[in-house]
């Protein structure tokens, strides 16, 4: 929580309407009746004088001709999503024009973000939930200001709504008060901070919560349905057949946790974070990614190419800048991301395979030989097995004396290291003899004679 500046929301009174604007057109007539009746329609059409089974049928030619109107297909219209921005769209948010700086909105919107992340950890909430509520807090700030001198709203503010309206639209059960109290922890950089409902914190937080809200629901048009990136990264892992390389996986995640701190979410849809994050991994880790059916795998995922580098653009810009200021940050190199060196061509796994070299995940397991079409650990099984039997053949009967020769035999029970068993009995040999004569001798007492 080093990142995130103590913050106490201001005492307000109770919400009270606007004042109604005066119109100088008004009536003094007292009667409430309008002083003009308006035509109003029907609520429903008339219905028609003939029915069906009356009705006339129609003429044959009006059937067998058909409408110039219907007879060309009509082309769909491709309707434009209104939360995707430009660059240039972007730096005119409100808050830049009431002349906030484009550093310090980059800034504000990463601790609003982060200040959503701490409180959802403390809430034991799922990452895709917190994502969810960055793309509001995100989405709100293009509709309004966080410069509180021009009558703007604090980020943390919304940042607190935008956690508490994701927790409904994701139905995750969390209690409003749960939300509160670890909204108000992490704005006091205290998670051990003792908060109920009888402090004034409290209850401080509670009603910016619960007046912001509809404030956000009004900014967003109720447009509340957002498409995470990390269900489409898990699907185009599970396609890429590369969902068990635990490397890539976890590089990948952490690229769509950390795009919602940027404002990547304004600028493409979660398709194009999800196969940016793979772009991004495979780069990192190294791990290099098989063609799909002849094709490249961003190709066959249906990638668009100048989206997956302004992605990694902008989140190269995020790690350099590192506006959280964060000491550990293993991101922050600076590789060459080329799409052609995350690629693995079918020519080389063919002559990988015709070299004999086994297949094998490297992030996973290593290759291991094969005997006879069967792998070494199940050869050894096998030879076990066969010596168990061996042995239990070779030694029939209850008698000591043929189980003990038949378990210090070395070459029935080939497992056993019998070098270390003579060199052990050669280096003391007299103490074995003095434990024979006490076993042996009469004064025993712990054996019984029959």
């Amino acid at each position: 929580m080093a990142s995130i500046d103590r913050y106490r929301p201001p005492y307000r009174e109770t919400y009270q309407l606007p004042p109604a604007p005066a119109n100088n057109n008004t009536t003094k007539s007292s009667s409430k009746s309008p002083s003009r009746r308006r035509d109003v329609p029907p609520p429903v059409p008339s219905p028609p004088t003939n029915s069906s089974r009356t009705s006339p049928p129609r003429p044959q030619s009006r059937l067998s001709a058909a409408s110039p109107s219907r007879s060309t297909p009509r082309t769909p219209v491709a309707m434009t999503n209104q939360w995707y921005f430009k660059q240039d769209e972007v730096l005119g948010s409100p808050s830049i024009l009431d002349g906030l700086s484009p550093a310090e909105e980059r800034l504000r919107r990463a601790k609003g973000v982060n200040f959503i992340y701490q409180a959802g950890i403390l809430l034991e909430l799922p990452q895709t939930t917190l994502y969810v509520a960055g793309v509001f807090f995100h989405r709100f700030f293009m509709r309004c200001s966080m410069v509180e001198e021009k009558h703007g709203i604090h980020h943390y503010n919304i940042a607190a709504t935008a956690l508490f309206l994701a927790n409904k639209t994701e139905e995750n059960c969390r209690k409003t008060k749960d939300i509160i109290i670890a909204v108000a922890k992490v704005a006091q950089k205290n998670a051990k901070l003792i908060v109920d409902e009888q402090s004034k914190e409290y209850w401080r937080w509670r009603d910016s919560i619960l007046m912001f809200e509809e404030v956000m629901l009004e900014n967003l048009t109720f447009d509340l349905m957002i498409d995470s990136p990390h269900f489409k990264l898990y699907d185009f892992l599970g396609q890429l057949q590369v969902i068990h390389n635990k490397n890539l996986r976890h590089a990948a995640w952490t690229f769509c946790n950390d795009s919602c701190l940027t404002i990547l979410p304004l600028l493409m849809d979660a398709r194009d974070i999800a196969i940016a994050a793979i772009f991004f991994s495979s780069t990192f880790t190294g791990e290099r990614i098989e063609d799909m059916n002849g094709k490249a795998w961003w190709k066959a995922l249906k990638g668009n190419e100048d989206h997956c580098a302004k992605a990694i653009q902008v989140l190269k810009e995020f790690y350099v800048e590192n506006p959280l200021r964060k000491q550990e940050n293993p991101y922050s190199q600076s590789p060459v991301f080329i799409l052609e060196n995350t690629r693995r061509r079918g020519e080389d796994i063919s002559v990988r395979s015709t070299n004999g070299t086994p297949r094998t995940d490297s992030a996973t397991q290593s290759p291991k030989g094969k005997v006879n079409g069967i792998d070494e650990a199940a050869a050894e099984r096998e030879i076990d097995t066969a010596n168990a039997e061996s042995a239990s053949q070779a030694a029939p009967g209850d008698s000591d004396f043929v189980l003990k020769e038949a378990a210090n035999n070395p070459v029935i029970h080939s497992g056993t290291n019998g070098t270390k068993r003579k060199e052990v009995e050669s280096l003391a040999p007299e103490k074995r003899n003095q434990k024979r004569r006490r076993l042996s001798s009469d004064d025993d007492e712990g054996e019984v004679s029959e």
